[in-house]
């Protein structure tokens, strides 16, 4: 079965409702930037690899990824429907700090990072440090 089959993806709404706390949540971890500190400092670690060329594809933003990972886990959608996701929804363009000119992670993509983060160990320190991030940045509000 290719990736770009439909019926990978059938059965789920291409319409995402939000709501209002979702809303909130995008809306606030949106406006405060310094959620960019929470990931980089650990996902930089593997991240970094010295490149052997200056040819092809520019690596992605660790954030940005870790912000797609964040989406995708929030609507409990797969890579292939994030994908969809952040080309078709403002609000997910906007958390994610991307115009509507940039190029948008495909799916290959959301996997290979989250197996990099996987296999080295860091998913669960990753979501913890941005609990305590979310936490403390509620309770100061």
């Amino acid at each position: 079965m290719k990736r770009d089959d439909p019926s990978r993806t059938a059965g789920l709404n291409p319409t995402i409702p939000k709501t209002e706390t979702e809303e909130r949540f995008l809306n606030q971890t949106q406006r405060n930037r310094s959620l960019g500190r929470v990931s980089v400092h650990q996902a930089s670690r593997f991240a970094t690899k010295p490149r052997k060329s200056n040819a092809g594809r520019k690596p992605i933003d660790v954030v940005l990824m870790f912000k797609l990972l964040l989406l995708q886990k929030l609507y409990n959608i797969s890579d292939e429907q994030l994908e969809y996701q952040v080309n078709d929804r403002l609000s997910f363009m906007q958390f994610l700090g991307l115009s509507l000119a940039d190029a948008v992670p495909d799916a290959t993509s959301v996997w290979l990072f989250r197996q990099q983060i996987r296999s080295a160990g860091l998913v669960e320190a990753l979501f913890e440090k941005f609990e305590t991030y979310l936490l403390s940045s509620w309770l100061s509000s």
